[in-house]
């Protein structure tokens, strides 16, 4: 998502159906894994930890947009 390739991590759902439960506005990661209609997203260490608490960081937030705009 943001570029990084060391210290990846797969961020998973159960099903894609799940991102519907996200409402309309989706975060960035969700909208990319509906558009991709893909159950898993390759992310560093510190993205997979952003997405589970619901958060992104300024310092991958330029790149996480860019990557999934």
């Amino acid at each position: 998502m943001c570029g990084q390739t060391e210290e990846i991590q797969v961020h998973q759902i159960r099903r894609l159906a799940n991102l519907d439960r996200l409402g309309q506005e989706q975060p960035n990661w969700a909208a990319l894994m509906a558009r991709k209609r893909r159950k898993t997203l390759v992310v560093c260490s510190t993205c997979h930890e952003d997405i589970h608490v619901g958060r992104t960081t300024d310092v991958h937030g330029s790149h996480w947009r860019a990557r999934c705009d």
